[in-house]
């Protein structure tokens, strides 16, 4: 069998763990087209790849400033609330927050740092006047572990230039660590208009045609379904909150499924529901179930839609045994005129936070912990692989009820 040498290609499954105060948090990143001889590679990991076959895999540890650069006190600034530079999206003004990201241009004239640099930067603290800004690594001070694992690999026939990758960077710089609180201090994603959408009509109207369609790519689906797969056990009563045509749930496990969603017609269509519950939850966020009925409650590929999710949420858990799993998936396709502003606005992994955050306001649920899938090959069947060959990301937070 072949091996890996320096003269060698290959794809590698890279997954990043990490703990911040509130959850657990999983990284997992496809790396393509890995150039052994030229590319750079986070400490060990270059030496640790020789010798592996396709399906080996190995484990490093990294303490903080080792693979990511280390926390540095002069990266943080005080400048004048004056030099935020307000951006514009769909004809509302960014807010300004505490804790939120944003990127390095918009937050003042400090040395280094041009308008158009799109690094994430934090503002850590503001008062009347001035906001406290964060430079550093949103990974930086944090011990990381990383498993990589060799999916395929080939011998270069030739070195005619191409993009040298970073692999650390190309894993991290791109999200990982924005969905942490800053110092423990609750992010304040919320806005005055923040739960306001660009359609404010009837949902019950909105939804009152089915579509019979997939809201991501099937490789998208098959992670969401794997991640649930990890938690759900066989023959569990699981509500599919928010349901439609697909529920991306395994579908070998004997579930006892009830769905909740809008359209009947999409319901009826959906092969895993035993029962089938029309109710609009931005109408009434009260769930129509008693006390403790199900093992699980699962909301996929619509949490953005809810004007006020933090009811529903709670009703989650009123719903939920304890022990249960409550887990919230989602990528980064949506129907843009019925998804709250406050979410639109977010960086992806932000979105994280912001589940994250409407969890730790459930005291009830525990063992937090968040998973992102990003950077697969888009199936060559799906009608938007001329549009990008990348697969849909993938997102998921969940925590267990006491």
């Amino acid at each position: 069998m072949s091996v890996i040498h320096e003269q060698s290609l290959a794809s590698l499954v890279l997954e990043l763990e990490w703990q911040s105060r509130e959850a657990r948090h999983q990284e997992r990143y496809l790396a393509r087209r890995v150039n052994v001889w030229r590319d750079i590679f986070p400490p060990r990991m270059q030496q640790s790849l020789l010798g592996k076959s396709p399906g080996d895999e190995f484990y490093l540890e990294y303490q903080p400033g080792e693979a990511i650069p280390a926390y540095d006190q002069k990266l943080i600034y005080r400048v004048p609330r004056t030099q935020f530079n307000r951006r514009v999206i769909s004809a509302r003004k960014i807010p300004l927050r505490q804790g939120r990201f944003y990127p390095r241009g918009m937050l003042g004239n400090i040395i280094g740092i041009h308008p158009q640099d799109a690094r994430p930067g934090r503002v850590i603290d503001m008062d009347e006047q001035t906001m406290t800004v964060d430079l550093n690594h949103p990974l930086a001070g944090q011990e990381l572990k990383l498993r990589a694992t060799v999916l395929d690999m080939a011998d270069k026939t030739s070195e005619t230039g191409g993009r040298l990758a970073s692999w650390m960077e190309e894993l991290a710089d791109t999200g990982p660590g924005m969905q942490a609180r800053h110092g423990g201090r609750p992010t304040q994603f919320g806005s005055l208009n923040g739960l306001r959408r660009d359609d404010e009509s009837d949902d019950a109207l909105f939804y009152a045609s089915p579509r019979i369609i997939g809201h991501v790519d099937s490789r998208a689906a098959a992670f969401l379904q794997e991640i649930y797969a990890s938690v759900l056990k066989p023959g569990a009563r699981v509500l599919d909150l928010m349901s439609n045509v697909h529920s991306h749930l395994p579908e070998d496990r004997g579930l006892d499924v009830t769905g909740l969603g809008l359209n009947r017609e999409e319901l009826e269509a959906n092969p895993l529901l035993a029962r089938r519950v029309i109710h609009d939850l931005n109408d009434n966020p009260e769930l129509p179930f008693a006390d403790k009925s199900f093992d699980n409650v699962v909301c996929s590929l619509s949490i953005e839609y809810l004007t006020d999710p933090r009811a529903v949420l709670a009703q989650c858990i009123r719903a939920l045994r304890p022990g249960g799993t409550l887990l919230i998936g989602f990528s980064n396709r949506w129907f843009p005129d019925k998804a709250v502003w406050q979410w639109v606005d977010l960086h992806e992994f932000e979105r994280l936070g912001l589940v994250l955050e409407c969890f730790r306001e459930l005291p009830a649920l525990q063992d937090l912990h968040t998973v992102s899938i990003r950077n697969w090959w888009r199936p060559g069947n799906d009608p938007h692989i001329n549009e990008t060959d990348t697969s849909d990301p993938v997102y998921v937070v969940m925590g267990v009820a006491s």
